[in-house]
């Protein structure tokens, strides 16, 4: 009895972690099911994605570190035949591809509501900015300084980190998903994907989703990995307080820009801490 739980509980978690995977990149591990066109199917079969979406959040970190694996091996690959810096390069392009640009479009419009809101302090600029599809300045801007950040920290840490910080760094990006949205809410104009996580992302998801980020890092970086983790939770809280002062909470593009803006920040603190405690 007791052995059948323990194989239930583990297809179960396994089957999170596959829908985990299956929404933060372009592998689709499980098949979806399929709407037969009967409206109340319908309305099922998007309760039943939602449901399992929701299992899924705690599993994030786990598929970051999947996400993290295929990056190591990308740089692998590649350095077998580019120089260092171009090698440190392609782990970012195909993270572009394997993630199918998700969150990098969140950072690119999060960061043209902002600097349309802090231009004019108006709010409804700020909402109009993030929901034109055109991408502005600011936004591209924001995706240019991510890659130079990112590719500097990847190309100025030893050698020998080079995998582990392209292991773990996908990690800290997910969780950041799940640390915002559980201090978080989803104003009402923004009432979409971001909810899923706002209202979904309960006491215990955010206690296993931790658990499985101290872990993680700890094994990879130890201390470093620790308090750079820290540094990243820090920042990124400040910035879920500062957009639930001025916006009310954050939305499904808000969360991209978390997970972009933790990723930085996380890769230059471990940049600083490796020499420090390595």
């Amino acid at each position: 009895m007791a052995n059948g739980r323990i194989k239930q509980a583990f297809i179960v978690s396994i089957s999170n972690l596959s829908e985990a995977v299956n929404f933060l990149t372009i592998f689709r591990l499980r098949k979806k099911n399929k709407a037969d066109g009967n409206n109340n199917n319908a309305d099922k079969d998007n309760d039943l994605a939602v449901t399992k979406l929701t299992a899924s959040i705690k599993y994030f970190p786990l598929a970051g570190l999947f996400i993290g694996a295929i990056l190591a091996f990308t740089f692998y690959i590649f350095d077998k035949f580019l120089p260092d810096p171009a090698s440190a390069l392609m782990p970012l392009l195909f993270l572009f591809i394997l993630t199918g640009g998700l969150h990098f479009d969140g950072l690119s419009d999060t960061a043209d509501g902002l600097f349309a809101y802090l231009k004019s302090g108006d709010k409804n600029r700020f909402y109009n900015a993030m929901k034109d599809v055109n991408t502005g300045t600011s936004g591209i801007i924001a995706v240019i300084f991510y890659i130079l950040i990112m590719w500097i920290a990847i190309n100025g840490i030893n050698f020998r980190f080079i995998y582990l910080s392209l292991l773990t760094f996908p990690v800290i990006g997910r969780y950041s998903i799940v640390l915002m949205s559980y201090f978080s809410n989803t104003p009402e104009d923004f009432k979409g994907i971001g909810t899923i996580f706002t209202e979904g992302t309960k006491l215990r998801t955010f206690i296993a989703a931790s658990i499985f980020t101290v872990i993680i890092v700890y094994i990879f970086f130890k201390l470093a990995g620790i308090f750079s983790a820290l540094i990243s939770t820090l920042f990124i809280l400040a910035v879920a307080f500062y957009f639930a002062k001025k916006f009310g909470g954050v939305n499904g593009d808000m969360l991209g820009f978390s997970v972009k803006i933790s990723e930085a920040v996380y890769m230059v603190a471990l940049h600083g801490f490796y020499k420090v405690l390595f």
